[in-house]
């Protein structure tokens, strides 16, 4: 904005821009029963991907590439290159997790388990519809996301552990800034204090 405004002549430029407020951080969530709805209406390749999402916090395109590759049985544990930061991540497998994991049809390592269960790929939009479909038909909060899923997992952490870096370390955040925005709703006397400190310049005096 400032080249352009340098360019032409024009000073005051930037001040006639309006600047768009940031959103507040989403702070929606499953409560128990409607993740208890959602899984047991689910078919087994869609009940595959909510698992991955709320039992093992990963982000949902992440949850698609799951493979026989990323599992390890003998660790429990699924360790998979993050496709937003490119950072890896090592997330434990539930009992219930690993049961639909282990009983996977066997085709290729490399195929992902939700395709291994349905046979063939989907589409965003094809899961989106899918998605909007097990909603109706659970009656749950139609505005739950799917990365909500994950949001949930990581507040049931937090609220079992009160320890940051615990939930840091099993949604694979690259900094504890992202963590606590996940979380400062939830206890914001304990976490303001931390995204304060995140966000205000080096040398300014609170």
């Amino acid at each position: 904005m400032r080249n352009i405004a340098a360019t032409a002549n024009r000073p005051d430029l930037s001040s006639l821009v309006v600047k768009a407020r940031q959103p507040g951080a989403r702070k929606t969530i499953a409560a128990p029963d409607e993740l208890d709805k959602l899984l047991a209406a689910a078919p087994r390749w869609l009940q595959t991907l909510l698992l991955l999402c709320a039992h093992a916090g990963l982000r949902k395109s992440d949850a698609m590439r799951v493979a026989p590759i990323h599992y390890h049985p003998e660790a429990r544990t699924i360790a998979i290159d993050q496709k937003k930061t490119g950072q890896p991540v090592a997330v434990p497998v539930t009992d219930r997790l690993a049961e639909i994991l282990d009983t996977a049809p066997s085709f290729s390592p490399a195929t992902p388990y939700y395709e291994l269960y349905r046979g063939k790929p989907i589409t965003k939009a094809g899961l989106s519809r899918a998605w909007q479909t097990l909603k109706k038909k659970t009656g749950v909060n139609r505005d739950l996301w799917l990365h909500d899923l994950r949001r949930t997992v990581a507040v049931s952490l937090y609220e079992v552990s009160k320890d940051l870096r615990v939930v840091e370390q099993m949604l694979g955040h690259t900094s504890l800034q992202s963590t606590v925005r996940y979380l400062e709703h939830r206890d914001p006397a304990k976490l303001r204090p931390y995204l304060q400190s995140l966000f205000t310049p080096k040398g300014r005096v609170q």
